[in-house]
């Protein structure tokens, strides 16, 4: 598995793409512009997956779409894009616990939105704004819980691998890393 990012929109947001024999997916486009034309250089987008339904997640998927890419979210945060986005196009699949898309599978990690998602495979995970390096999503946003966002968080927490964590933003870490220094995986590893 290839992963390449390049950071799009007024939100430094990363946009992962993963090329695998079979298929190029998209993670996470916050904007279509001139940038990520350049970045993708010709390449077909076969899917596009939305960690979740934030703006600075969803915005390049209007142009994708129209391209012929597939677009994917997980079905709890549909109700959140049709009330602050209701010209989205249309999504062509739902994700949820234990579905798998280009060789990673999906994690429902609700707290950030009700819908979020990790993707985890082959060493890495890619967290959307679930955990960043030395931080965590926030969860004062509409439908945002730090109940759930705890709960998720001890889900990551004891997964046995050290993977690579590709963030919704900033820079990639390491899972024993984060275990170790950030202080909200510290305080929810405590509590679990």
């Amino acid at each position: 598995m290839r992963v390449e990012k390049i950071v799009l929109g007024d939100l430094a947001t990363n946009c992962y793409l993963i090329e695998t024999a079979d298929v190029t997916v998209l993670i996470d486009p916050a904007v279509y512009n001139a940038r990520l034309r350049e970045f993708l250089d010709g390449r077909k987008v076969d899917l596009v997956v939305n960690t979740h339904g934030h703006f600075d997640h969803v915005g390049g998927d209007w142009t994708l779409k129209e391209h012929g890419a597939e677009l994917l979210i997980h079905r709890a945060d549909l109700g959140f894009v049709d009330e602050y986005y209701p010209d989205h196009p249309s999504f062509d699949r739902y994700i949820d616990e234990g579905d798998e898309v280009a060789g990673l599978r999906v994690l429902h990690t609700p707290g950030h939105s009700p819908g979020s998602v990790t993707l985890l495979g082959d060493g890495n995970l890619f967290t959307g704004d679930l955990l960043f390096a030395g931080s965590i999503g926030r969860t004062d946003f509409p439908g945002g819980s730090w109940t759930e966002m705890q709960r998720s968080l001890a889900r990551i927490i004891a997964l046995g691998e050290d993977f690579l964590i590709y963030p919704g933003h900033g820079p990639r870490t390491r899972l024993s890393a984060e275990r170790r220094m950030n202080p909200f995986l510290r305080e929810v590893g405590q509590n679990g």
